[in-house]
């Protein structure tokens, strides 16, 4: 009995120690991720693309749900017609004289104001796209700690009950039985594994208890409890480096995400730079129609007064008129246009759609890099995070037809077990094996290569999946050095697209000064036809400014060298000085050939 309380006073310590080593293993599991993730970041990366996780990790499960989880038939909100909430509007009017914002609609708080860098700052925390990313590299990480897990010591622990009986010449004999037992397990590097363990037999304990308590004892009685060992080891198929083939798989992938995440990012911030300045385009739009309509409404009322006074005829204060609807119409198709790409943007940045926001416009100054094609090549094809990736998938397949080559060897592996058990007086003094009585098995066992249909079918797909990998690669090559050389034109295209307006905004402005010098003369026609060229100039030259902008930013993320801080800031690089766009050489000679000498 003594024996026995001993045991369970153990195994109650050691489930106690259990217990409190799992205090909060979400928490554990999380810092051995950021761990992992920091260690690899420093690794593939430079330390501008340093940052934490913690918002991209996976908040705490909560058992609630919208309605009944476990309902075979969930219900479906489709009411009838007569039950619909639109009904016809009996005032409807429209003030054709009123030119406010008609494309807000009713929000709730007060408005936040965002300009790029805040704006990066709220997508990074917020947007579900950047969210989503950051747990694919937790979701990634985690396959590896699972992965290391394996190949580290297992510890495992089963404790059997059960009940026997067996008829005998119209008897029914029962039997109570109660079986731990405890196990350790290990891979070895190069492939097989060893484990021991320890099994004992409480109920057959108990019994050899109360027999040397009773003076009773049985010679032929099995031990209650005894340690074991086994081994096998791989000599042909499945040994060597081809045994660590998953765990290596496994570290190589985090590489891989961690580089997938960062050029997400890098892309991310391009794209939410491209909407900015559409945004910022936008507004300039809005501001020159909304001086359009004035101007225009001006010219109204004097062709109105000019054609009371019999100085002009009515049909021109009815161009006149017409114009101004015409203008109007246009503000209010920017203005919705407006309304709608900021809700867009607010969907993007995961902000609430009837959160007010304003785009605080800022001037952001985007240098323009020295265009040679020959350095800005060799810069991609050695910078690009997603080509180094392609790259080494090409090594995964070469690593993956030595695995499937190594599956066509025959299986040579040793094996053995030993079993020793535990003397019956142990627990009185200590543990002491019973060496006399133990057993023992070892042995080869050989596998003969007679059928291998299965694992030629995989070495053939092996082959193919590397010839494809490598062709890819080249492929990507390619499209990289491509990419390269159309965001190099694509600058070249923008700067000589921005002088052109430049040099159109100054055209049609000096025009309107003439026109409106000669109005009396001209009549309203003119007047109208210079204002709107000269708003569409207007246009044309804040829509170059921005591609010229963002064919630079593209021109860095095509070439690898576009670098984002942890809390969205672009760093420019250091040889990258910045330029005045408002200033730059109307004479510079592309231009200047563009432009017809």
């Amino acid at each position: 009995m003594r024996a026995i309380l001993q045991t369970c006073g153990g195994l109650s310590a050691a489930l106690c120690v259990v217990i409190a080593g799992c205090a909060g293993p979400l928490d554990q599991l999380d810092a051995e991720v950021d761990r992992l993730i920091e260690r690899r970041q420093a690794a593939a990366l430079d330390s501008s693309g340093q940052l934490t996780i913690d918002a991209g990790r996976p908040a705490e499960f909560a058992d609630q749900a919208s309605g009944d989880i476990n309902e075979p038939r969930p219900g479906t909100s489709s009411p009838g017609i007569d039950e619909l909430p639109a009904r016809t509007n009996p005032d409807f009017e429209v003030d054709l004289t009123d030119t406010s914002d008609t494309s807000s609609i009713e929000n709730r708080g007060e408005p936040i104001e965002l300009d790029l860098t805040s704006l990066l700052a709220y997508a990074i925390e917020h947007a579900p796209e950047y969210r989503s990313e950051k747990e694919s590299l937790f979701l990634t990480t985690l396959s590896l700690i699972v992965e290391r897990h394996l190949w580290g010591p297992r510890f495992f622990s089963t404790i059997t009950g059960s009940v026997s009986g067996t008829p005998e010449g119209g008897d029914f004999d029962q039997v109570a039985e109660i079986v731990g037992d405890l196990r350790a397990t290990q891979r070895l590097p190069y492939g097989g594994d060893v484990s021991i363990g320890a099994v004992v037999d409480y109920t057959r304990l108990l019994q050899q208890n109360v027999q040397t308590l009773g003076g009773l004892t049985d010679e032929d009685d099995f031990a209650s409890a005894s340690v074991t060992g086994s081994f096998n080891l791989p000599f042909l198929r499945g040994a060597g480096v081809v045994a660590r083939e998953d765990l290596i798989q496994s570290e190589r992938n985090l590489i891989y995400e961690v580089r997938e995440f960062e050029r997400f990012r890098r892309e991310f911030f391009v794209d939410l730079a491209d909407d900015y300045f559409d945004l910022i385009v936008a507004q300039q739009q809005i501001v020159n129609r909304q001086q359009q309509v004035d101007s225009l409404e001006r010219l109204r009322s004097r062709f109105v007064a000019l054609a009371e006074a019999g100085r002009e005829p009515f049909f021109e204060a009815e161009r006149a008129e017409s114009n101004v609807l015409s203008a109007r119409a246009d503000l209010i198709a920017a203005r919705d246009s407006y309304a709608a790409s900021l809700d867009s943007l607010k969907l993007r940045i995961g902000m609430p759609t009837d959160q007010p926001l304003e785009i605080k416009p800022v001037d952001i100054a985007v240098p323009v890099p020295m265009l040679e094609s020959d350095i800005a090549t060799q810069a991609g094809l050695s910078y690009r995070l997603d080509l180094q990736t392609q790259r080494d998938r090409v090594d995964d397949a070469v690593r993956g037809v030595r695995v499937a080559k190594n599956g066509l060897l025959p299986g040579l592996d040793a094996f053995g077990d030993i079993r020793l058990p535990v003397a019956g007086d142990a627990f009185d003094d200590g543990v002491e094996l019973d060496v006399g009585e133990g057993s023992y098995e070892a042995g080869l066992r050989f596998d003969a290569p007679l059928d291998r249909k299965i694992e030629w079918t995989q070495y053939r797909r092996a082959l193919i999946d590397l010839e494809r990998t490598r062709r890819s690669t080249t492929v990507f090559e390619d499209r990289v050095t491509l990419e390269v050389r159309n965001s190099i034109r694509q600058i070249e295209r923008a700067q000589i697209d921005l002088a052109l307006q430049d040099r159109n905004v100054e055209i049609n402005e000096r025009r309107l000064i003439s026109v409106r010098l000669r109005e009396r003369t001209l009549g309203p026609r003119d007047v109208i036809e210079a204002q709107e060229d000269l708003v569409d100039a207007q246009d044309a030259r804040d829509s170059a400014a921005r591609d010229l902008r963002l064919s630079v930013l593209n021109f860095l993320l095509d070439t690898g060298q576009m670098r984002v801080a942890g809390n969205g800031a672009w760093l420019p690089p250091a040889e990258l000085v910045p330029l005045d766009i408002d200033a730059m050489d109307p004479v510079d000679p592309p231009v200047e050939e563009a432009l017809g000498g």
